[in-house]
């Protein structure tokens, strides 16, 4: 990956820069004019303050403080030395600051599967606002399968194991089960065997765990409706039947626009809240926090 800055500066030989536990020892002494209190504003005791600003006039050749009566002064090079040291450390803690408060207040996005969104997190997001008003969280619904791409977001939600994304954080968020449900009027119509069956294309595995339950697959009427986030909406038109987690298809079962069919998938599926392996953002990690524990209850 190549980084690009946006302005032109010398071209730095960190090699012949001196220590920076150096370098921030004497800042401290030049700008609070004493070893002590330098020592407070560092959290290290004055003696090591004081080697290391000595360690430093070994680097430059140069005497940078001396005494005089009870208090130290800048030499003429100390102040040479200080104004720049002090612009360029107010410089970088701003510029860190800025960040931070930039980071801070970035809205989460997050990249889930269409279905869970409407079913297990919209329902409840309102909870987290109400307790995070400050975070904002917005979502881009793609297909279980689609790979999760942490340039553009900060969290993914996916179904699969931990294998499935070897380079990346996985933690469970909800286990359930794969049932294969239709529209109440199809349902009666036929048995499963016979009834036409809404599938993806070849690469997607739904037709391989349809044959898991018994099913030939090569003599059912397959229905592809090309989007998979209208699949649900297809099968509670009758259009044909369909496989799902439970999770994203129990308000339909409730209200008894889908039925199940007498069809049993052997494996549990699982959700998982996947993160990028390095630091996670203090706000991603209560936003995932909150979902775990919502969709616990």
């Amino acid at each position: 990956m190549t980084f690009k800055v946006n302005y032109k500066m010398a071209e730095i030989d960190w090699h012949h820069l001196p220590p920076l536990s150096s370098l921030r020892a004497f800042e401290a002494t030049a700008r609070l004019q004493g070893f002590s209190a330098a020592a407070r504003a560092l959290n290290v005791t004055p003696a090591a303050v004081a080697q290391q600003v000595r360690s430093l006039e070994s680097e430059v050749g140069a005497k940078l403080v001396r005494r005089e009566g009870r208090g130290l002064v800048l030499t003429e090079a100390g102040q040479q030395l200080a104004k720049p040291m002090t612009e360029a450390f107010s410089l970088l803690a701003n510029g860190i600051d800025g960040l931070r408060q930039r980071e801070a207040s970035r809205g989460i996005r997050a990249t889930t599967t269409t279905f869970i969104v409407d079913a297990v997190i919209l329902p409840k997001l309102c909870d987290f606002w109400c307790a995070h008003p400050e975070i904002p969280v917005s979502f881009v619904p793609g297909a279980c399968l689609s790979p999760v791409d942490f340039d553009g977001f900060d969290i993914g939600i996916r179904i699969g194991t931990p294998e499935d994304w070897p380079d990346y954080r996985c933690e469970p968020l909800i286990e359930c089960e794969t049932v294969f449900v239709a529209a109440p009027k199809l349902a009666a119509s036929a048995p499963p065997q016979d009834l036409p069956w809404i599938l993806g294309p070849a690469d997607r595995p739904d037709a391989r765990m349809l044959a898991e339950t018994g099913i030939d697959v090569d003599r059912v009427e397959r229905r592809d409706i090309g989007e998979i986030s209208l699949e649900i909406e297809a099968a509670r038109r009758g259009i044909g039947a369909i496989m799902a987690t439970d999770v994203i298809v129990r308000r339909h079962l409730d209200d008894g626009s889908l039925v199940k069919l007498d069809l049993t998938y052997p494996r549990k599926s699982v959700y998982h809240v996947i993160l990028p392996s390095g630091p996670v953002r203090p706000s991603v990690r209560t936003f995932v926090d909150w979902l775990k524990s919502s969709v616990a209850t």
